[in-house]
């Protein structure tokens, strides 16, 4: 289904709402088409393929707001929507903040946003790019045991129409894959891992993928044991996304920040980061993956600066029209993409972050650090204090200890708790390339922090 479709089944859903003499109305359609390849012990276990289709419709009567989200697209189904949406609007209590939906507004479509090889990706395409990821980390060392992962190939298109004259369109493709390696020496097993999102399938390379994962992995065997406290950190790309990830959730989205949650409210106007870290959120810039035009409201993406040179202001706040009425703002364009991002309760919050670059490699990095601890990744991390910033997480798939400049053994997971106010106070040095991670949502470089507070030391 074109975006040209989604666009006239907004207008006639938006025409069903008016008739019901509703005061304003507002249809998103959407599609997201995705296919991913899994593969575990060194084999292709699964191909799924998955069309996801739908509307998102809300009414306003007064001040009184219905919504209605229906994944569906026939016409019948779709009506019946809207009419659970009006239903749902006579019976809410008055949103006293309510002005009204977006105002239509000039935009335009986004360069290289979408790619036809990624949204028509053939299983058989996918299929080999897994195969030679199984064979180059194999190669790599008798070591390796067993290769997994996934490769994506996806493409989603929206189009949004309201009662006020909006009809905003858009549409992309996202392609990613991952590699996790498993290495065995005498009943002690090591990990590796590698990931890359592109909107051009083309681009990934399972073999760099690989070559990087099976290294790590056979690196990792036989892990020491090391006692938790501060210490110095080079943090891959990957694990520098966590960071950002999580800050982008309870720092920069509006909806904790009104809440009184988010660490940005009590710091307005302070340098709370090192001078070295700039975070932009923008839609347009071409380092970005996850490139779309306007929001789930149709409203154009601003470019917002979350932080500069340090500091933090409003103007890190991002906003969809419901916070932005709040304030008397106007909306950044950071309403969600409706069956894209899942959320129980959806709020806005960038989704193109993109960290300023330094002039390191990680090499550099590794050689400045008496002693420290390399992070390829974290997982299971979560915010503790989110007003404070505090996060946990654990390292997972490559840790290393770094003595005297050089990579010196592998080390058990470990766990950090610390605040990111502290973290990332004291940036040592910042990697010169960017890496799109997490689905291309986050685009940063590896980084040297001068500490790192861990507070636990796993037995794995």
């Amino acid at each position: 289904m074109s975006v040209e479709e989604l666009r006239d089944i907004s207008q006639k859903a938006l025409k069903s709402a008016l008739k019901e003499n509703v005061d304003q109305a507002q249809v998103a359609a959407f599609l997201f088409d995705s296919a991913r390849t899994r593969f575990a012990n060194s084999q292709v276990h699964q191909n799924m393929v998955s069309k996801k289709g739908g509307v998102a419709i809300k009414v306003a009567i007064g001040k009184r707001i219905g919504f209605m989200r229906a994944d569906v697209l026939e016409a019948e189904q779709i009506k019946n929507a809207v009419g659970q949406a009006i239903k749902i609007a006579r019976v809410n209590p008055e949103d006293k903040y309510f002005k009204s939906f977006p105002e239509p507004e000039r935009w335009q479509s986004l360069q290289d946003a979408f790619d036809d090889d990624t949204a028509n990706c053939s299983p058989d395409y996918r299929a080999e790019r897994v195969k030679e990821a199984i064979e180059v980390s194999h190669s790599e060392s008798p070591l390796v045991k067993a290769v997994a992962g996934s490769i994506l190939s996806s493409s989603y298109s929206l189009a949004v129409t309201n009662s006020l004259g909006m009809s905003a369109w858009t549409k992309m493709s996202l392609a990613s894959m991952n590699v996790t390696v498993i290495s065995e020496k005498t009943g002690s097993e090591g990990f590796g891992y590698a990931e890359q999102s592109s909107r051009h399938i083309k681009d990934i390379d399972p073999v760099k993928l690989a070559t990087q994962a099976s290294k790590k992995s056979v690196k990792s065997i036989n892990p020491a044991k090391i006692s938790p406290g501060e210490y110095e950190v080079v943090l891959s790309p990957i694990a520098t996304s966590s960071f950002f990830t999580f800050l982008s959730l309870i720092g920069f989205s509006a909806a904790p920040y009104q809440r009184g949650e988010s660490f940005v409210k009590y710091h307005l106007n302070e340098q709370v980061f090192d001078e070295k870290l700039s975070v932009k959120d923008d839609a347009g810039d071409p380092r970005t993956v996850f490139k779309l035009a306007v929001d789930g409201e149709g409203v154009t993406k601003k470019r917002v600066p979350l932080i500069e040179k340090g500091v933090v202001s409003e103007e890190s706040i991002c906003h969809d029209t419901s916070t932005a009425n709040r304030e008397d703002r106007q909306s950044t364009g950071h309403a969600l993409p409706h069956g894209l991002i899942r959320m129980t309760r959806p709020i806005p919050f960038p989704i193109n972050v993109i960290v300023h670059h330094g002039t390191a490699s990680v090499d550099e990095m590794i050689k400045e650090t008496g002693h420290g601890i390399f992070v390829t990744r974290f997982h299971y991390t979560n915010p503790v204090v989110p007003a404070k910033a505090v996060l946990t997480g654990l390292t997972r798939d490559g840790t290393f200890l770094i003595e005297n400049g050089e990579l010196t053994k592998p080390i058990k997971n470990m766990r950090y708790t610390d605040t990111m106010l502290s973290a990332l106070k004291h940036i040592s040095m910042m990697g010169k390339e960017l890496e799109a991670i997490r689905l291309g949502t986050v685009t940063v470089p590896a980084m040297k922090l001068e500490k790192l507070r861990f507070t636990g030391a796993t037995e794995y």
